[in-house]
């Protein structure tokens, strides 16, 4: 789109035509028709000249225009991918970095299994054998003990009692006394133990490995 400068400057050299126009008509002794039809080519011309510049810079504004979107479009792509990619680091993949450590805490239920943040580990009714069966979503909830060579014991724990399981999806989890363990994602600082007996099939684990079945306090 012209602006008020382009048309000042397009105005002016229709003036010039038609003054150079009429000039040139009045000195060759051309009739006044003859004038007026020349001017009228004239001015013509010079509107298909201003259209044409008029039509390639709406090209050039439209192609800028699309080169703008599809830049803005992939910098949002690309910021997409960074979140995504910084929620997944923050939930953990559940890839170990190193040996777990089993210990032992005093909570509201007793002495029972932590890991080594001193956040209370559970037990699950159907992973009777060794076997581990919480995936997908329960796994989730359940974020499984995963460890990266062999576990430790501390405190109460019993090194004997400590094996591993490996899960489908190419970790290694932690066993003690033939069950998994797992933590609980509701619990929040270590002694919490608010995964007691949820849904009548996870436990606290006590530190001779027998599951504690009693309700929460």
């Amino acid at each position: 789109m012209f602006g008020p400068h382009s048309r000042s400057r397009a105005a002016g050299r229709v003036a010039g035509v038609v003054l150079a126009v009429g000039l040139l008509a009045s000195a060759c002794g051309g009739t006044a028709s003859t004038t007026a039809s020349s001017v009228a080519s004239a001015a013509g011309s010079v509107a298909s000249v201003a259209g044409s510049a008029a039509d390639a810079a709406g090209s050039k504004l439209s192609s800028a225009a699309a080169k703008a979107t599809s830049a803005a479009g992939s910098a949002a792509s690309a910021a997409a991918s960074k979140v995504s990619s910084a929620v997944s680091s923050v939930k953990g993949s559940g890839a170990a970095t190193g040996p777990a450590e089993v210990n032992t805490a005093t909570t509201s239920l007793g002495v029972v299994l932590v890991g080594a943040n001193g956040m209370t580990l559970y037990v699950y009714d159907p992973d009777t054998g060794g076997t581990p069966t919480c995936y997908d979503a329960c796994a989730t909830a359940w974020p499984p003990l995963v460890t990266s060579g062999a576990p430790t014991a501390a405190g109460q724990a019993e090194a004997n009692l400590l094996t591993t399981a490996a899960r489908t999806d190419g970790t290694t989890q932690v066993v003690y006394n033939k069950w998994p363990l797992y933590l609980w994602q509701k619990d929040t600082k270590p002694g919490d133990v608010t995964g007691q007996a949820v849904g009548g099939k996870w436990w606290v684990v006590g530190p001779d490995g027998t599951p504690i079945k009693t309700p929460a306090g």
